[in-house]
């Protein structure tokens, strides 16, 4: 499928959370699916840019969840953000990512993502450790 770069008139949208300082905004397309759009309003699948999520990352995972949960729409957005972010090339925001699920975010769906992490040599030790941590936790439960 090919993103719509066209300008989306603001009643074809729902915002649902502010990404950044910028503009960027996630929200809902009026058919319920997860798009994100900028200052220059082209919409964009949310799935095919889930880079553009990872500052969602560095705020309480608590405010991200509700604002996603409080929606009706479909979460799973939330897991293939954190997905990302447990596999990307970044300690950084797979730290973030390790941090929301400390924090207790649902693991279920990452237990594979928590096994790449944790046996990761390009990863510095302690993201592998914390990795290893909540793995053991997920699959002992």
């Amino acid at each position: 499928m090919t993103p719509d770069p066209r300008p989306a008139a603001d009643n074809d949208r729902h915002p649902v959370i502010l990404i950044n300082k910028q503009g960027l905004t996630l929200g809902l397309d009026p058919t319920g699916a997860w798009i994100i759009w900028g200052p220059a309003n082209a919409v964009r699948p949310a799935q095919e840019r889930l880079l553009w999520l990872l500052p969602l990352l560095e705020r309480p995972p608590h405010e991200v969840t509700t604002a996603v949960t409080t929606t009706g729409a479909d979460q799973s957005i939330i897991p293939a953000l954190l997905r990302f972010a447990l596999e990307s090339w970044s300690s950084y925001w797979a730290g973030l990512a390790l941090g929301w699920l400390e924090a207790g975010v649902p693991t279920t769906d990452l237990i594979n993502s928590l096994a790449y992490l944790k046996d990761c040599q390009t990863q510095p030790q302690p993201i592998q450790n914390r990795a290893l941590r909540l793995w053991r936790t997920a699959t002992t439960t």
